[in-house]
């Protein structure tokens, strides 16, 4: 048996609580009923709707046998990875992959943070400590969605945020007490925020000295009073169908700037306070990286797949798969998709058990993966565009098959492989991935959203272990 997830309020009516989110300009009064949040709002109750329809891949139990998100499931053994890893696919399959922060990216960095929280340790005013293991209690007992926020403005990167004397090159603490911090400023680029219960603020690794006011991380309700969510615009089109953007109108993931106005954070939702060491350590030391990564590169498997089989069928029902050098550029997906496959099973082969006795995958895996899967995916969007570039941007629209040159247009675009309205969805598909300004955030998302590339790359040879590598060029070196 694999128990339910019960006495919690459903995410349904949690999700139409009120919230100051503006998207095109305008204070969406119910996030639950906006249009633009439809196709992403579905993609989340199916996350849920997973836990109920397939409890003995997304459930797991706690040692006092409480049922909670497999997400949130503290892995000890390499069965408990594989299964983290199978409700990870599963929950990525329902967007394609092109929802990159759906409740189990950061369930799993709450996971790592209550299992190591250790590195938080405390002051004169709280146990941070503590604070992490009860908040990673908090969510598991209300299966709550988690966002997070942890890149700061792009102000002036070439002075510190303490020294930039910018209000909102951060979020910062402009006041505390006895009962908790308030606290004020920016983060950007909160994807899929909106939709979220609560959000974890932190800080990536980098603060420096003089920069303690920025030096945070606690845990905020999205509803609470002072916090705003700001959405870039919408790529959802409601002049269109489905038929026309399959993607775009299904899985646009906003992204927000928050801002945060005299908040209050009570102590027991702090979780660093006024510390940049501790900033720093927040998501690496904690292992908060290695476990959100496990869910990203998972993810990252399911977005190739959808663009590897839209190459695959272009190519096939278009008559190209006969030229060699189409079967070229196919094999040089297939090739893509293995090596993928292969950097998740090394992160889960070669995990290691942390200090608290967490297996945890590995981070070079995860690393690499995260600066060649970029790479890969555009390459893939390349192909997808040489194998049908004029088709897809001749391709007719769905009112157009349902107007007055329905029938002609059925004639003329019906080929011996495909029907004509199959194979402009095809098309459409095609150039949501490819062209379509969704298609280019998704691509643009893939490069930046675990951080800048150089900076992967040099943590890479930075962390490497080269051993073995060194040990050759002496053997070679001998005389």
């Amino acid at each position: 048996m694999h128990g339910r997830l019960t006495g919690r309020t459903p995410y349904a009516e949690r999700v139409r609580s009120a919230r100051l989110v503006y998207l095109n300009g305008a204070l969406v009064g119910d996030v639950g009923a906006a249009p633009a949040f439809a196709g992403a709002l579905e993609a989340v109750e199916g996350y849920y709707a997973l836990q109920a329809e397939r409890p003995e891949i997304h459930l797991a139990r706690r040692a006092d046998g409480a049922a909670i998100p497999t997400s949130l499931l503290v892995p000890e053994t390499a069965a408990d990875l594989a299964k983290k890893r199978a409700s990870y696919k599963e929950i990525a399959d329902l967007s394609f992959g092109m929802l990159g922060r759906t409740p189990d990216f950061i369930n799993a960095a709450v996971m790592a943070l209550g299992a190591h929280s250790e590195v938080l340790s405390s002051d004169r005013h709280a146990s941070y400590e503590d604070n992490a293991r009860n908040y990673y209690d908090h969510v598991c007992a209300n299966n709550l969605f988690i966002g997070h926020g942890a890149i700061n403005p792009q102000i002036d990167r070439s002075v510190s945020m303490g020294g930039s004397g910018h209000s909102h090159a951060g979020v910062k603490v402009v006041g505390h007490d006895s009962a908790g911090i308030t606290v004020s400023g920016a983060k950007m680029i909160l994807t899929l925020a909106p939709l979220a219960d609560e959000l974890l603020i932190f800080n990536m690794p980098g603060l420096q000295p003089g920069d303690e006011d920025f030096a945070l991380a606690f845990a905020i309700p999205v509803s609470a009073p002072g916090l705003k969510l700001i959405c870039r615009k919408s790529f959802y089109k409601p002049e269109y169908s489905t038929f026309d953007h399959p993607l775009a109108n299904r899985f646009d993931e906003i992204d927000s700037y928050m801002i945060l106005e005299d908040a209050f954070v009570p102590w027991e939702r702090v979780f660093v306070f006024r510390d940049v060491a501790r900033s720093n350590a927040f998501y690496d030391k904690t292992y908060a990286r290695n476990h959100a990564g496990h869910q990203g590169i998972v993810r990252g498997l399911a977005k190739a797949e959808l663009a590897a089989g839209v190459a695959v069928r272009l190519a096939e029902d278009l008559g190209l798969a006969g030229a060699p050098a189409v079967q070229e550029q196919l094999g040089e997906i297939a090739s893509c998709l293995e090596l993928v496959k292969a950097l998740i099973a090394r992160s889960e082969t070669e995990a290691t058990r942390s200090e608290a006795g967490v297996l945890t995958p590995n981070i070079v895996a995860i690393q690499s993966m995260r600066w060649n899967f970029p790479r890969m995916y555009q390459r893939i969007l390349e192909i997808i565009r040489s194998l049908a570039p004029g088709s897809m941007l001749a391709a007719p629209i769905d009112a157009d098959f349902a107007g007055e040159n329905g029938a002609l247009l059925t004639m003329a675009l019906t080929s011996a492989k495909l029907p004509a309205r199959e194979r402009i969805q095809l098309l459409n598909l095609a150039w949501d991935l490819v062209g379509d300004a969704f298609g280019q955030r998704q691509l643009t998302y893939e490069y930046y959203h675990a951080g800048e590339p150089g900076r992967i790359s040099a943590g890479q040879y930075k962390n490497y272990d080269w051993r073995q590598e060194r040990l050759s060029v002496a053997r070679s070196l001998e005389p």
